[in-house]
This record gives C-alpha cells, structure tokens and sequence, in this order.
C-alpha cells in the first residue's frame, strides 16, 4: 500500500497543475484572484499611497528609518487590502480545492489502479 502512495505522491508533484486545471472548481477559484476591474487595482494601489503618504507624517529625523517605516507601513497596507480582497471571493480556499482534487484522484488510482491523466 505505501508503495502506491510513493507513486501517487511522485506523479502527483509532476502532474499537480494539469490535474488541477481539469478541475471546473478549482480554475473558477483561481480566475477570481486575477485583477480584473478598478476595484481590484484600487486595492493593490491603496498600498502605494498609503506609503508615499505615510512618509510626510512619519516624525523620525532620520532619512533612512523613515523609509523603512515607509515600507513597513506599505506592507502592513498590502496584507489588509490582500485580507479583504479574499474576504469578497465566494469561492473556497485553493488549498482546500486542491487538497479535495488530490484526494479525488488518489481514490480514482485507488479504484482503477491508473494514474489519472
């Protein structure tokens, strides 16, 4: 038994993305994180200002601590606007997509004994 699952686990690391991509759930999902109105540019510019802005009101005297404050505000900034972006995705987690369609193909080799193509 452990023997098929070391070959189910090597053809698995060779073919995930093929697999994955025949999956209609998964593609749905994966569509949803691409950047396709104003809004979806508007949370990944927000970013931007917030650190260019952040660095007229830093009150730190040096020069280069105030870029990395600058940064690090950026950063935090981005982590938000990536949370609520996935907040606003009626689909489920990819890992969760992708662990059910490894599942479902490890019981399709299970049962048939053919690697799924």
């Amino acid at each position: 038994m452990e023997n098929k699952e070391k070959k189910f686990e090597r053809y698995w690391q060779g073919h995930k993305t093929s697999i994955l991509m025949k999956d209609d759930e998964y593609r749905a999902a994966v569509e949803t994180y691409r950047m396709r109105s104003g809004s979806d540019w508007l949370l990944f510019g927000i970013p931007v200002m917030a650190g260019i802005v952040s660095m007229q009101f830093i009150p730190i005297q040096h020069e280069l601590l105030r870029w990395v404050a600058s940064i690090l505000i950026t950063i935090v900034v981005f982590v938000i606007c990536v949370y609520v972006k996935s907040l606003s995705n009626p689909h489920r987690a990819i890992s969760d997509i992708e662990a059910d369609v490894k599942k479902k193909a490890y019981e399709e080799y299970l049962s048939t004994g053919r690697l799924p193509e």
